[in-house]
């Protein structure tokens, strides 16, 4: 049976979730929003297994390559006569076991990628911010916004919250956000939209804006009640 963690300040009613959301630089507690409890609910981890491997699959370039007795270079002259050498008898000198020969059986380009269904991908997410919530690696925090690219307050901002490493996943494209926290190493940001489990599951923390949160939450009809 999955425990929850007591490292977060947040109370379980019957129905809800309460989730703390915290001042983005000062890391402060500013105010609060109830989640339905049953998006929080056991992650499957079959599927995570499966997303995990799925979303690999498909990064992988399968551009590999090897030489048959077709395409090596060599000559297809047999190199001495069948009989009557006293050696063993050979076909051409492209074949694998000769030295510069072919590959036998050697990788060829190829597509790696496989298909997930879309309801499949959905419980991956689904049960990737649940396992965070569950360790007490889940936090929520107010809108962020930087005027110019300010590595020095990304890592104030981090220092702030006790996130690290972490992926921050904001309401939209914040350039400025984007370009302060890539200075930071073993962080990540996407925007909302881009936001997948295996990038929730590769980073220790997870960190969100309150309404990118509540975007998540939107497309799966979880009910959300602001404090």
């Amino acid at each position: 049976m999955e425990t929850i963690s007591p490292s977060l300040n947040k109370a379980i009613s019957d129905d809800f979730v309460t989730i703390d959301v915290h001042d983005a630089l000062s890391g402060e507690k500013k105010g609060q929003i109830k989640v339905e409890k049953i998006f929080f609910s056991a992650p499957n981890k079959n599927i995570l297994w499966y997303y995990v491997r799925w979303y690999l699959s498909g990064k992988r370039a399968g551009t590999h390559q090897t030489k048959t007795i077709s395409t090596v270079s060599g000559s297809g002259r047999k190199p001495w006569p069948q009989k009557h050498t006293g050696r063993a008898r050979q076909g051409f000198v492209r074949n694998p076991h000769w030295v510069g020969g072919a590959v036998a059986h050697g990788p060829h380009p190829r597509d790696y990628s496989y298909k997930m269904n879309k309801k499949e991908r959905k419980e991956a997410l689904r049960s990737a911010i649940a396992s965070k919530f569950i360790e007490g690696k889940l936090k929520v925090i107010d809108e962020i916004n930087f005027d110019t690219p300010q590595t020095k307050k990304a890592i104030q901002i981090i220092r702030n919250l006790e996130t690290y490493p972490l992926i921050l996943v904001t309401d939209g494209s914040k350039k400025n956000v984007f370009l302060s926290f890539r200075g930071v190493q073993l962080s990540r940001t996407l925007p909302v939209d881009e936001i997948n489990a295996y990038e929730i599951l590769k980073y220790d923390f997870a960190v969100f804006e309150k309404n990118a949160f509540i975007k998540i939450l939107q497309r799966y009809n979880v009910k959300v009640e602001e404090k």
